[in-house]
């Protein structure tokens, strides 16, 4: 039975890798800079803290954060989540609301030596690009009636399919790397719609750039734990990750068309060229105390140098060194109980702060964007040890008086966390 259920998960779980259906989360104006939004590591049980994981592990979550608490996991996780958000966006003389959602991730962790060596992979986004600004202007040299429509607009984002290996030294200290592949495609397109011709017949060029992706990264983590801190039931962690800088091969596309009402008249391709893009270092650090299965409360602060990020022009975009501040925790009343079925459900609350990289609108006299978050989740128990999760999140990102645009947002995570023994050496037939 083991070896059957066995087969069937890692055959789905290859043939959704395979396909990666990623989808596009809802749209945001702040994704035109860079290479988009880029995607927290944190699984649903640590976005309902606020996004803290960086030292704290458990046995029935899948570590995603820090690769040197996976020696935690003894038993074989699956896992994966899905998002759905709505954004409001806002500026001084108008605004607008649109919603959407993704595939979160899908992960597998699988103990080589239980209590020792733990390994697991994962497909997620990377990083997401969604975003769409029009507006109108004259036309020189022509009549009142004619203008153009200006439409920017960007899609996609990069993927990364990660594997990732933790190693147990002793009780008190474990070490982890993660080597990730990224690949996909960002596309942007500027096209100019010019309107208001007697004939009635409307011109477009159009001008489309697709930047794809195709390397590795790499990071690392070390963890430690000490208890009997304070007294004999509480336990102090710590955790630092180190993501490296990585000079990722890239291939842009760059190509024009000139649409005539709706029929393409004229298409060229412009260039099509290799090249890198830089993807900047980033150091995270976290501590938290914990109460055996009871509770778990702490802090979680990334630094990242987004300063020496340079796209494929050899441009920084006007990117900024950001930080990230984390800070939240866990309740569960009794994970034991046999007669009350709300002790065994696992309460979240945490609050995440953030200096994003972006600077709007002006890079040079801008200030950075801010962004705000209120985080609350739960577990659902299911059998013996699996869960249903749910995590929801109320932010703000921007100001309209320190960068003219400003986002509240929505967003809601559900997942599933399937634990099971695999692979069970068997002392009888």
């Amino acid at each position: 039975m083991y070896k059957l259920k066995s087969g069937i998960l890692l055959v789905v779980t290859l043939c959704v890798f395979t396909s990666v259906a990623i989808g596009q989360a809802s749209k945001s104006p702040f994704t035109s800079r860079g290479i988009g939004d880029i995607n927290s590591m944190g699984l649903i049980h640590n976005k309902g803290m606020g996004g803290i994981g960086v030292s704290n592990g458990t046995p029935w979550n899948l570590n995603n954060l820090n690769p040197a608490l996976l020696p935690y996991n003894s038993l074989t996780i699956f896992t994966a989540g899905f998002l759905g958000e709505k954004r409001n966006i806002s500026n001084a003389t108008t605004s607008e609301s649109n919603s959407g959602g993704n595939l979160g991730y899908l992960a597998l962790g699988l103990p080589i030596k239980p209590g020792k060596w733990t390994s697991s992979i994962g497909l997620m986004p990377y990083s997401n690009v969604d975003y769409q600004n029009s507006y109108y202007t004259s036309v020189a040299n022509t009549s009142d009636s004619v203008r153009a429509l200006i439409t920017s607009q960007g899609s996609g984002g990069f993927n990364q399919l990660y594997w990732s290996n933790g190693v147990a030294l002793n009780k008190n200290f474990s070490v982890g790397l993660k080597i990730t592949y990224l690949f996909s495609s960002i596309e942007r397109e500027l096209n100019n719609t010019i309107e208001g011709f007697s004939d009635g017949i409307s011109y477009t060029p159009n001008l489309l750039t697709r930047t794809s992706v195709s390397d590795f990264m790499f990071s690392g983590g070390v963890a430690f734990r000490k208890d009997s801190i304070f007294n004999n039931k509480i336990r102090f962690n710590a955790g630092l990750t180190y993501d490296m800088k990585a000079n990722v091969k890239a291939k842009r596309y760059i190509a024009t068309e000139q649409l005539v009402g709706n029929q393409a008249a004229i298409a060229d391709t412009l260039s099509y060229d290799r090249g890198e893009i830089v993807l900047p270092q980033a150091l995270t650090a976290g501590i938290s105390f914990t109460n055996g299965y009871k509770w778990t409360a702490g802090i979680d602060v990334k630094l990242q140098q987004w300063s020496d990020f340079r796209n494929f022009r050899g441009s920084d975009d006007g990117m900024k060194n950001s930080y990230h501040i984390a800070l939240g925790g866990e309740f569960t009343p009794d994970y034991a109980s046999v007669n009350s079925y709300l002790k065994r459900v696992t309460y979240r609350l945490g609050v995440n702060y953030e200096n994003t990289p972006y600077v709007l609108p002006n890079p040079e006299t801008g200030k950075q964007v801010k962004d705000l978050g209120i985080n609350f989740g739960w577990s659902l128990p299911v059998g013996r040890l699996s869960s249903l999760d749910f995590a929801f999140k109320v932010g703000k990102r921007g100001s309209i008086s320190d960068n003219t645009i400003e986002e509240d947002y929505y967003q809601v995570n559900l997942g599933f966390n399937f634990n099971d023994q695999w692979f069970i050496k068997r002392k009888y037939d």
